[in-house]
C-alpha cells in the first residue's frame, strides 16, 4: 500500500514588538508582500536489491519504509512547516503587521532498484512502471501540500488586513494555521482512499479471474485422481486376464492344440469350451486397451488443459503483484 508521513506541525512563533510612542509612518518605497512562502522539495531514495517479483515486494514489505504508524510502505512523503510573523503595535492598540514567513520542507522518499542490469527483462520493465507509479502517488502527496501552501498563505494575506490588536491577530492566526493544516491532512487521507479504491478495481477483474482458474484446476486435479484411479484398476484387470489367457494357453498345449486351432472346423468336443473361455477373455482383453487408451486419451487432454491454465495464472498473479 502506498502511504505518506503525516506532515509535522511545528510550534509557530509570535514576536510582536509594541511602540508606545504613537503609531508608526508609512514608508515610502514600493509596498513589501505581506506574507512569504517558502517551499522546498527533496527526494531521497532507499535501494531494492531483489531480482525476482517475490524477492522485490519481501525487500519492500520486511525492509522497507515505515510511516508514522508504523506500517511498512513503499513510498513516503513528509512535510516539515514553520511560521513566523512580526507585528507593530501602536499605544493605541492596533497591530500592524511587519512580515510573515511560511516555510514548507518536503522530502520525498522512493524505492530504487541498486541492481536493475541483473532484472530480467520483464521484470525490469514491471519494475519500471511500478517505481513510476510509486513516484506519481507521492508527487500528488506533493502537489496537495503545495496548493495547500498556497491556500495558508493567501487566507494569511487575508488575515493581515484586519484592524486588531497583535494579541487578538496571533490567537486568529494560530486558528487559521490549525485548521488548514487540519483540512491538508483531511485532503491527504481522501487521496489515499479514492487511491486505494481504484488500486482494488484494478485488482478486482485479476482476481476474479486468478480465482476462476483456480476452481477449474481444483475441478481437473480432481478428475486427473479418478482417471489415476482407473488407470490402475484397469492395469490390474488387465494383469489378471493375461493370467487367465496364460492358463487357457498351457490347458489348450497340454493336449496339443493352441489359440488359432479354435478357427478349425471340427475343433474337438472337449476344446471347444477352452476356445469359447479364451474368446471371451481376448474381447475382455481388447476392451480393457481399448478403455486404457481412452483414459489416457482424456488424461493427456486435462493435463493439457491444466498446464495452460497454470501458465495464464502465474501470469496473471505476476500482473497482480505488481497491481499495488
Amino acid at each position: 500500500m502506498l502511504t505518506r508521513r503525516v506532515a509535522v506541525c511545528l510550534p509557530l512563533p509570535l514576536v510582536v514588538l509594541i511602540v508606545l510612542s504613537g503609531c508608526a509612518g508609512r514608508s515610502s518605497g514600493p509596498e513589501r508582500e505581506r506574507v512569504t512562502l517558502k517551499t522546498t522539495s527533496a527526494t531521497r531514495y532507499y535501494a531494492i536489491r531483489g531480482t525476482t517479483t517475490t524477492a522485490i515486494f519481501d525487500e519492500i514489505d520486511h525492509n522497507g519504509l515505515l510511516d508514522t504508524k508504523s506500517r511498512r510502505a513503499v513510498g513516503l512523503t513528509s512535510a516539515d512547516w514553520n511560521m513566523d510573523w512580526k507585528g507593530l503595535e501602536s499605544d493605541r492598540g492596533v497591530c500592524r503587521p511587519e512580515s510573515m514567513t511560511i516555510t514548507l520542507t518536503l522530502v520525498v522518499t522512493l524505492p530504487q532498484h541498486a541492481r536493475s542490469n541483473d532484472l530480467p527483462r520483464d521484470i525490469n520493465s514491471n519494475w519500471r512502471r511500478f517505481a513510476a507509479s510509486v513516484a506519481a502517488h507521492e508527487q500528488h502527496h506533493v502537489d496537495i501540500y503545495l496548493a495547500g501552501a498556497r491556500r495558508i498563505k493567501s487566507r494569511m494575506e487575508s488575515v493581515l488586513t484586519k484592524t486588531t490588536s497583535c494579541a487578538e491577530l496571533g490567537k486568529t492566526i494560530r486558528t487559521v494555521w490549525i485548521g488548514e493544516q487540519a483540512d491538508i491532512e483531511k485532503a491527504q487521507d481522501q487521496f489515499h482512499v479514492e487511491d486505494d479504491a481504484k488500486s482494488r478495481d484494478d485488482r478486482k477483474p485479476l482476481q476474479v479471474q486468478i480465482d476462476s482458474n483456480q476452481a477449474r484446476l481444483s475441478v481437473i486435479d480432481t478428475e486427473i485422481k479418478g482417471l489415476d484411479q482407473t488407470l490402475a484398476a484397469i492395469k490390474r484387470r488387465h494383469a489378471a486376464t493375461q493370467t487367465e489367457l496364460g492358463a487357457i494357453k498351457a490347458e489348450m498345449a497340454k493336449s496339443g492344440a493352441a489359440p488359432p486351432s479354435c478357427s478349425q472346423s471340427g475343433v474337438a468336443r472337449r476344446f471347444q469350451a477352452l476356445c469359447q473361455q479364451y474368446s471371451g477373455l481376448v474381447t475382455a482383453y481388447n476392451a480393457l486397451v481399448e478403455q486404457h487408451n481412452g483414459v489416457v486419451s482424456r488424461r493427456e487432454i486435462l493435463t493439457e488443459e491444466h498446464n495452460r491454465i497454470v501458465a495464464t495464472t502465474n501470469t496473471l498473479i505476476e500482473v497482480l503483484n505488481w497491481t499495488r
